[in-house]
């Protein structure tokens, strides 16, 4: 008798589905595009598939995967998942002489959600912003994590998210408010990242962005981080293929 699947949450926060030892969490893509985000914990294709036709009627039809190395997309083209987006890889070694930010940073682990939230609807379109149960998964995707925020005359003028396991860290996420773009807030983040990344004894920072996002590349390119020969796919379930770019941050100088 085949096991049955079994559903924790409720739609359109997030959802655990499990069958036996198989393990998926999904949630909505963000606050404005109640599309299915899906994260495959443990399980095959064909459980893949299963969840993915669960998830696409309670949204628009389309379920997404997360980014995703090349080696790691099989299971999910089984499942029926197709290309959707790139991003590009970008990394910095970590030395210990780090460039102060020009603004004054503030560290936090309990930020107002609804705060960033709002502030990344202004810094992003409303299918690549981010909500908050997309940040948070993302804070809670490494052992070590911060909230960094920029305050320019008492507002929140932007926000970075980082996360650090062992030797490597990542920038999850950097986001400026356009009131205060070309005001370098974007370069004063990416270096309070670098310094508390460093801080904690990571030697490497990771970090992926959009390829036609040429505004964010050269402000890393500058700061010190390398393009790696690598990238990272975004699949989605539902819909025929149609590439739009790919996910990634995308500071404002």
């Amino acid at each position: 008798m085949p096991e049955r699947l079994h559903v924790d949450g409720a739609w359109p926060g997030q959802l655990t589905v499990r069958r036996g030892w198989h393990r998926a969490v999904a949630r909505p893509w963000n606050d404005k595009v109640l599309d299915a985000a899906v994260r495959l914990e443990r399980g095959s294709s064909e459980f893949l598939r299963t969840v993915a036709e669960l998830l696409a009627p309670m949204g628009s039809g389309v379920v997404y995967s997360p980014a995703l190395y090349p080696e790691a997309t099989r299971v999910w083209a089984k499942a029926g998942f197709t290309p959707f987006g790139v991003l590009d890889v970008m990394e910095m070694r970590l030395g210990a002489g780090v460039t102060p930010p020009r603004h004054t940073i503030q560290a936090t682990r309990r930020p107002v959600w609804s705060s960033l939230v709002d502030l990344d609807h202004l810094a992003f379109d409303g299918f690549w912003s981010m909500g908050e149960a997309g940040l948070v998964e993302a804070m809670r995707a490494t052992p070590r994590s911060v909230v960094l925020e920029a305050r320019l005359d008492g507002a929140l003028a932007g926000y970075a998210l980082a996360g650090a396991q062992t030797m490597l860290s990542f920038l999850q996420r950097v986001a400026v408010a356009p009131t205060y773009s070309g005001q370098g807030v974007g370069t004063s983040l990416l270096r309070a990242s670098v310094a508390w990344a460093a801080a904690r004894g990571a030697r490497v920072m990771v970090l992926n962005v959009r390829p036609e996002n040429d505004r964010a590349r050269r402000l890393y390119e500058r700061e010190g981080f390398e393009m790696r020969d690598v990238h990272l796919d975004l699949l989605r379930f539902g819909a025929p293929p149609r590439p739009i770019g790919g996910l990634g941050a995308a500071p404002q100088r």
